[in-house]
């Protein structure tokens, strides 16, 4: 109710409002805040607004409490608990009801609405999730030696909670309807509290009382859970997604706020400002330079974010939320039951399919294979015709089937002999005595794959050899997560859309889909399949042994072939290495 009523319009614009406390306006020179979203659209104004209001709310808070006194009973934290939901009543009845923007009637309705589902509850005992929240944070901040019953304590917390809700709905019910003989406090756990008639204050949309528990702050655990992560020395990749997710919570939920206070409407808010998301707004110019608000206004026209990624954008602040839990920050995590705002992919749609003879096709008709205008310029055509990591890594993936990132990340050294059979040795190990860490998917994808007849009819030994040692292609730069992929997806995205090769199930992953393809439809029997790809099966029968030998896969692999595709171009004389 707090965040509704201090989001006003005028015009189309939604403005946020709020009163500035008496006691604070010789400080603050003013006695409202009024500022403009700069938006009309409702939910960039919501986000916004709640941005505004705690930030308000902590400040104030901040402001009165230069010491943090806490009260031992649960009584005394409710009565505060009431004093700021009937301070914010008087605010609403004395600043923004003769404001004509504001809906009256409207209003009336809704505190109505509402006042029946607390009786509701209260009546049964069914105490909402923020009710529950606040309760363990007065309970969280009383003394042990004054706790004599926890459960009692959260029970009483819990019922007073409600009743302080319900009294301060009922007073403000009765001022909008201009019946004042119901404007004496009635509830008698509250009789002893003077209501403010003479100036306003500000509601705090979280209630900060001081029975809350001194915890620290959202941004201040957030740091500390990204150095957690850094310290199990996860991938990059895995913390730029950790990074980008808090971006985004950022631009919905205060992190200048202690822990405790996550709630369930915060947990929406970055559920809907994800749900919103365009699709790749890092990499389109309307949006790339703009903040996750502005990007979702920018972008409102444009396609949203597939379920996967909205999924993995929830559940890192999810992941994030339960080891507040654990390290006893946070009593629950808010909202672990919502739901995205899209919905699952139904079983069997695919993600990815390989590409079309005509795609390859065009894919091996790129400027990379017939002549490029210099090395940067590998999609425009030109003079230049030389083998470099553009040239070799899609060549690798279509008869290698391995994936962009273990291409890229290849080592001189990872290209190996044995039994007269050359091989990629796809592990995380340059050399018996030295260990060079790899990112590599799943501990299945630590393999051997023969090198094609294809890849070395193309002069790829030749190539290996003038390479001498470090990375094969150390061209090819690793991005800012860490992984070498994400440029080259960059780099093949811009190639496809340039060539009129791409779809959005026809992406540089579609190479392994071709090569799997290729190899069922050479018979290849399904574990030689798996172990040349990297996959792996539950059953307990295929963790054991060593496998096919080099020589099977390689008499195996030998058999991937692509109808049509003719590479006689991509060879010979005028090539450079």
């Amino acid at each position: 109710m707090a965040t509704t009523t201090r989001l006003v319009t005028r015009g189309r614009t939604f403005y946020f409002r709020s009163a500035v406390p008496k006691d604070l306006r010789s400080f603050a020179g003013r006695s409202e805040v009024k500022i403009s979203l700069r938006t009309s659209v409702q939910l960039i104004a919501n986000t916004r607004s709640r941005v505004f209001s705690n930030h308000v709310d902590i400040v104030i808070a901040k402001a009165r409490r230069m010491a943090k006194a806490q009260n031992t009973d649960v009584d005394n934290a409710v009565r505060g608990y009431f004093r700021d939901a009937l301070d914010w009543g008087q605010e609403f009845a004395d600043i923004f009801a003769p404001d004509p923007e504001v809906d009256i009637d409207d209003s009336i309705e809704h505190i109505e609405t509402r006042l029946a589902l607390l009786r509701r509850r209260l009546a049964a005992r069914d105490f909402p999730q923020d009710i529950q929240s606040r309760a363990d944070a007065i309970v969280g901040g009383i003394p042990q030696n004054h706790l004599k019953s926890r459960y009692g304590a959260t029970q009483r917390a819990q019922a007073g909670l409600l009743r302080a809700d319900i009294e301060a709905d009922r007073l403000l019910l009765a001022k909008l309807e201009g019946d004042y003989s119901q404007t004496e406090i009635a509830d008698p756990l509250f009789n002893q509290i003077a209501q403010t008639t003479d100036e306003p204050a500000v509601h705090s949309s979280t209630h900060l009382t001081t029975g809350l528990p001194d915890t620290p702050m959202l941004g201040e655990l957030a740091t500390k859970y990204e150095q957690v992560l850094q310290d199990q020395k996860l991938k990059q990749k895995t913390l730029g997604d950790l990074r980008l997710s808090f971006e985004l919570a950022r631009a919905v939920i205060t992190f200048d706020k202690p822990a405790s206070l996550l709630d369930l409407n915060d947990m929406k808010a970055l559920r809907d400002l994800i749900g919103h998301m365009p699709a790749h707004h890092l990499k389109k110019a309307e949006t790339r330079d703009l903040d996750p608000l502005a990007a979702v206004e920018a972008g409102k026209d444009f396609p949203k974010l597939g379920y996967e990624t909205q999924k993995k954008r929830f559940d890192f602040f999810k992941r994030f939320a339960a080891w507040m839990v654990a390290e006893e920050y946070l009593t629950k995590v808010p909202g672990s039951e919502l739901k995205l705002l899209t919905k699952k992919p139904p079983k069997g749609k695919p993600k990815r399919l390989p590409y079309e003879p005509d795609q390859l096709s065009i894919i091996f008709q790129t400027p990379i294979y017939t002549g490029r205008k210099n090395i940067v310029k590998a999609g425009t055509p030109g003079e230049l015709r030389i083998k470099d990591g553009r040239y070799w890594v899609p060549l690798i993936a279509l008869y290698a089937g391995l994936r962009a990132g273990e291409i890229i990340q290849l080592l001189h050294d990872d290209i190996r002999q044995d039994s007269g059979i050359w091989y990629f040795d796809i592990s995380k190990f340059e050399k018996d005595d030295e260990e060079q860490i790899k990112n590599l998917k799943t501990g299945s994808s630590y393999r051997r794959v023969p090198i094609h007849s294809a890849l070395l009819d193309l002069g790829f030994l030749e190539f290996v050899a003038l390479r001498k040692s470090g990375r094969l292609f150390n061209e090819l730069p690793r991005g800012s997560d860490g992984t070498y992929s994400q440029p080259w997806s960059k780099f093949w995205y811009n190639l496809g859309n340039r060539w009129n090769f791409r779809t959005t199930l026809h992406v540089f992953h579609s190479f392994r889909h071709n090569f799997v393809d290729a190899l069922h439809e050479a018979n290849v029997t399904d574990a030689v399949a798996m172990q040349l790809c990297g996959h792996t099966n539950d059953d307990a029968h295929w963790g054991y042994g060593k496998g096919a030998s080099i020589a099977r896969l390689k008499e195996e692999i030998e058999k991937v072939e692509y109808a049509g595709l003719n590479l006689g171009h991509a060879t010979g004389p005028g090539w450079k290495w």
